[in-house]
């Protein structure tokens, strides 16, 4: 299972694979086909590994692809140029939530716009979607830009995130 967008190919993270990307020592480029890429695992992704990808993703291998992370590559450089994650499965509204990086040297290309586009077409075709969330920072603009361009809207600000909201219907954008 795969996205394949004009630039990209986005592709859930088997547990095997989840555990090389931990590894971070080229093993998961290697097992993908793909060149290495040096990546620095931030404190809050190590954490959600650790503490719940790992755990939580052996639970549910039926669902697998809402509990690991998702490799983005870059086709023409045959690199992985970042990841994206759903927090778990929809809920019982159809709500998903994700989350997403691009790697440092990736970042102002408009790689991750084009990922989330294509996991959202991905999402429009399920029956259990209906709506789409995500968190920035409060100050983050290019995150807060990548989801304006991808049709989110502001659904509440806290004093220090903003949670943004996508609606689908049918396989459909309202």
């Amino acid at each position: 299972m795969f996205i394949e967008t004009e630039r990209l190919i986005v592709q859930p993270l088997t547990l095997t694979q989840l555990k090389l990307y931990v590894a971070n020592d080229g093993s998961l480029e290697k097992s993908l086909g793909v060149g290495y890429t040096p990546k620095e695992i931030e404190e809050d992704l190590a954490d959600a590994l650790e503490n719940y990808f790992l755990r939580l993703l052996p639970l549910h291998l039926d669902q697998f692809h809402f509990y690991t992370l998702w490799a983005i590559i870059l086709k023409d450089k045959n690199l992985l140029a970042g990841d994206l994650c759903f927090k778990g499965e929809p809920d019982e509204n159809g709500e998903v939530e994700i989350g997403y990086g691009t790697y440092s040297e990736f970042q102002r290309l408009g790689i991750m716009k084009e990922a989330i586009a294509g996991l959202l077409k991905w999402c429009h075709d399920r029956h259990d979607i209906s709506t789409v969330i995500a968190e920035t920072e409060t100050g983050n603009n290019a995150s807060e830009k990548i989801l304006e361009r991808n049709g989110f809207h502001k659904d509440c600000q806290g004093r220090d995130n903003t949670w943004w909201k996508r609606e689908v219907t049918d396989g459909v954008l309202k």
